[in-house]
């Protein structure tokens, strides 16, 4: 049974091809990430990403490496991980320290994907994921109809056929958007995100027209706070109703499945690791919640540790697993993405590929 030796970090940034744009003044211009490494006592070693976005969970680069070095490290270090339950047991204990989600998501995952190495076990395997494909959706910026339009038409030429459009600031003009979309991608599926910026008096008749229009769901309608509402609206309207900010963690879950919010989970690996994604990917199931997998703009690597958990059998909806594509990086490693479709076994090829050659340069 392997004990953790080192846990390592390094702040490294990937320039975007245009900024993303979201909600009521959200903006990312680069990805300015921290790269977690995990080292067992036997000599295994796993990398992950901890994806900083400090308008939503608080984190900056300077904040994850700290907290890593002076609290998550040493609660971790000459811990024996045998099997799944004791890495989830182990960050539970994380969870003590509050916040910090994305440090605790990456070493999370470096842990389980350490310790999958060190059983010689593909890490689908490990965490089972039988799925062969893996359906990918695209996040669309806000912006201009021709900015947007100029997007998509990128990301489709690129393989991707599920498009997550964000709307919330000009929503006549988005709605004129979404149906040029829709009438120049007929073999192409749109749902939207409005990032918590719609009213509580409108919400349910604009997205009954945006239900009309061929728009497939909505992620997060009306700001977390008003649980009232939110929970008025899934009655009030057709379209599904998709639980993101909502539902950060697992006691979140909790309280939006009591309330009845929503009908798909969106659930974000780089949050909430493999450890915590599992059980809400469970308790989901049982409330037969349908269940999605994002990637928190993510690079390519976080967003190959998303797709690889989104294999999973109870993972029914399009992933948000492609966000890489945005990126300036070279992306020479990535897997091919055919008809909106990866395959599992290329996205781990991938992985692995990836983890060998950090393995040289860390």
């Amino acid at each position: 049974m392997p004990r953790i030796a080192r846990i390592d970090t390094a702040s490294y940034e990937v320039p975007l091809k245009g900024r993303l744009t979201w909600g009521d003044g959200h903006e990312l211009r680069q990805l300015a990430h921290v790269l977690v490494r995990v080292e067992l006592e036997d000599g295994a070693f796993g990398f992950a990403e901890a994806t900083p976005r400090p308008s939503i969970y608080g984190e900056t680069q300077a904040s994850i490496r700290h907290i890593m070095g002076e609290h998550l490290a040493p609660i971790c270090l000459g811990e024996t991980i045998e099997g799944f339950s004791a890495i989830a047991a182990l960050s539970a204990r994380l969870a003590r320290i509050k916040n910090n989600n994305t440090a605790r998501g990456a070493l999370d995952m470096a842990l389980h994907q350490a310790l999958a190495r060190s059983r010689g076990e593909r890490l689908s395997k490990y965490l089972g994921a039988t799925r062969e494909r893996i359906l990918l959706s695209a996040i669309v910026s806000t912006g201009s109809q021709e900015a947007v339009m100029a997007d998509v038409n990128a990301l489709y030429q690129a393989g991707i056929r599920v498009f997550k459009v964000k709307i919330g600031r000009e929503i006549e003009t988005e709605i004129r958007t979404l149906e040029r979309l829709i009438g120049q991608y007929p073999a192409a599926q749109f749902y939207v995100d409005a990032n918590e910026t719609l009213a509580s008096d409108t919400a349910a008749r604009l997205l009954q027209r945006l239900l009309e229009l061929g728009v497939n769901h909505c992620e997060e309608a009306l700001p977390v706070h008003r649980l009232k509402e939110r929970r008025q609206l899934r009655r009030d309207c057709r379209m599904p109703i998709i639980a993101d900010d909502s539902a950060f963690t697992a006691a979140d879950l909790e309280r939006e499945i009591a309330s009845d919010t929503f009908d798909i989970l969106n659930i974000k690996t780089a949050r909430t690791g493999f450890s915590e994604s599992r059980r809400m990917l469970e308790r989901s199931v049982a409330a037969r919640k349908a269940v999605m997998i994002g990637s928190q703009a993510s690079s390519l690597l976080g967003c190959l540790h998303a797709a690889v958990f989104a294999g999973h059998q109870d993972v029914a909806c399009a992933n948000e697993c492609s966000f890489y594509l945005k990126t300036e990086a070279d992306l020479c490693a990535a897997p091919p993405i055919v008809a909106g479709w990866l395959a599992l076994s290329a996205a781990e090829q991938s992985l692995e590929g990836m983890h060998e050659a950090l393995s040289y340069s860390f």
